[in-house]
Formats: C-alpha cells, sequence, structure tokens
C-alpha cells in the first residue's frame, strides 16, 4: 500500500498540481481542504483534490465549514472518515477530524468541527471494532495526539490527550494527522508510528509505504 499524504491545503488548490504523477494507491487527507471556503470556491477545491487520480480518505479540520463541507466533499467523489471506518485492502483505516476545544461554548458552535478529548476518545475506540481483523490498522485525525508532532513554536505542546490515550490503548500501526505546521515529521507512540505530514498550501506533503515496515518519504516545495 502506497499512501499520498497531506493536510492544511486551506484552499490553495494550485499546490496541488505539483503531485500529479505521484504514484500511490490512496491519498489520505488530514483536514483543513479549505480556509472557510465555501460555495463555488470550495467545489473547486474538492474536485482539483478528488482530480488527482486515487481514491481520496478525508477528515475535517478546524477550518472547514461544518454546514457545507460534507455535502462538497460528496458530490467530489471524496470519501468521509470522519467517525467512520474504511477497508482498502488489508488496511484498516477509522478517522476522527476537527480539534479538541476546551470552551464549552465553542463546543456549540454549527460552523466548526470542535469537540472534547473525551468524545475522540469513545470515538476511535469503538470504531477501532471495526477494522480490529486488519492486518493493518491506520488512523486518521487532523490534530496530533498529546507529546508527538505537536509542537508549535512557542514551546508548547497542543495535542489532544483522548487521542493519545487511545493510540496507547489500542496501538494502531500508523496515525497520519497535520494541523500543527511547524511540527511536520514523525515519531512512535510505543509501536505506533505517527506521521504530521505538514502544511500542503506550502507544497508539504508525504509518501507513505506499507509493506513488511512503514517507510515515510517527504515532498517538498
Amino acid at each position: 500500500m502506497r499512501i499520498l499524504a497531506m493536510a492544511d491545503l486551506h484552499g490553495r488548490s494550485e499546490e496541488l498540481s505539483a503531485l500529479r504523477g505521484v504514484e500511490a494507491d490512496l491519498i489520505a487527507f488530514c483536514g483543513d481542504l479549505h480556509n472557510l471556503d465555501r460555495g463555488d470556491e470550495a467545489r473547486r477545491v474538492a474536485e482539483a483534490l478528488a482530480g488527482l487520480g486515487p481514491p481520496v480518505l478525508i477528515v475535517p479540520g478546524n477550518m472547514d465549514p461544518k454546514e457545507t463541507a460534507p455535502s462538497v466533499w460528496k458530490a467530489a467523489g471524496l470519501r468521509i472518515v470522519h467517525r467512520r471506518s474504511h477497508r482498502h485492502g488489508d488496511c484498516g483505516f477509522i478517522g476522527f477530524g476537527g480539534m479538541v476545544i476546551r470552551d464549552p461554548m465553542r463546543l456549540q458552535s454549527p460552523a466548526r468541527y470542535y469537540h472534547t478529548d473525551d468524545d475522540i476518545y469513545r470515538s476511535l475506540t469503538r470504531l477501532y471494532g471495526d477494522i480490529s481483523d486488519c492486518r493493518r490498522k491506520i488512523v486518521l485525525t487532523h490534530q496530533p495526539p498529546r507529546g508527538s508532532r505537536d509542537l508549535i513554536y512557542s514551546g508548547e505542546r497542543t495535542g489532544s490527550f483522548g487521542l493519545r490515550r487511545f493510540v496507547e490503548e489500542r496501538h494502531p500501526d500508523l496515525l497520519i494527522c497535520g494541523h500543527i505546521h511547524e511540527d511536520r515529521g514523525y515519531g512512535e507512540i510505543g509501536p505506533t508510528r505517527v506521521v504530521n505530514v505538514g502544511e500542503m498550501r506550502r507544497g508539504y506533503a508525504a509518501v507513505i509505504e506499507l509493506d513488511e515496515g512503514i517507510e515515510v518519504g517527504w515532498i517538498e516545495p
């Protein structure tokens, strides 16, 4: 399995042209395809991603408008795995988009994908049962887990505690994420490889090869 993994395009569909010709069985997009884009602009970006060729699995980010993104993505042929599972060959995928918000008032926003740590933990734990018999188990999120590829410029860790707890308990093979643009790279939580693919708006992405092991190659501007 060869995965072209990216995140954080933020509406800059022209950046996708650099990926034409990259061989992949599947595209994994980890949120913020849009920059609160709506209408024709949102459709154009979704269709550009679908136009790369391979099937696309996508979870939303905090900048993907909740009231319009799902319908635009479905119309473009993108497969949404937010709070859902998907099988591709012997690989099982589960996904959870958006980001953790501490302010209970902001959690009620109808426009943004905000959630609690407990929500992401419970949802992924439930979904894991759908793929427990797959040879490879892969998680797509927008926000990184706490303590792995979640370091912002100030030196603060900003990842999800609930996601970290899920990874430590279930040990998926691979977690692909984005959101923290400045902490692109890979790390490990126990046996789980964590890959923050970087900001596609600036031309960063990754190609992940799943064979006997997991190999990460980087795409740079």
